[in-house]
């Protein structure tokens, strides 16, 4: 029998699909947690008839215009809100998850790239990922 050893190119092929494994696992995770949590506070919203935020989800609160009405604006005041099950709070971190999930299997691509030793496209990746990151957190503010 002559069995062949497998070369760097077979390993590294090996490895690739493997990395792309893992970062459609993390795509699927995200979504499917962030669909979780989105339902849950959903499913709060329902049972409780209160946003967390004011006496009663009304269609005036509903359609009220920006500034008329407060839920939280920051990470630590959606954190503090889902600890407090407060339902608005709850949906609005699972939007943020829902959110982050591509971010991150950008940021796992650079990994990935830089695995692979493939410069240019590590490098096209960390600017596609700075500008995602600038956009999210500098943008709006």
């Amino acid at each position: 029998m002559n069995k062949r050893r497998p070369d760097a190119a077979d390993e590294s092929a090996a490895q690739r699909e493997q990395m792309a494994d893992l970062i459609s696992i993390l795509l699927l995770v995200g979504v499917a947690v962030s669909a979780v949590v989105l339902a849950f506070g959903l499913l709060l919203l329902i049972v409780t008839g209160r946003s967390g935020y004011h006496d009663a989800v009304t269609v005036q609160l509903l359609l009220a215009r920006e500034g008329a009405v407060t839920f939280p604006r920051t990470l630590g005041g959606v954190l503090q809100g889902t600890l407090a099950l407060k339902p608005f709070a709850v949906i609005e971190l699972g939007a943020l998850l829902l959110i982050a999930t591509p971010v991150l299997r950008v940021a796992a691509s650079v990994v990935l790239f830089a695995a692979e030793k493939d410069r240019l496209y590590t490098w096209i990746t960390l600017v596609v990922l700075v500008l995602l990151l600038g956009s999210i957190f500098l943008i709006g503010q």
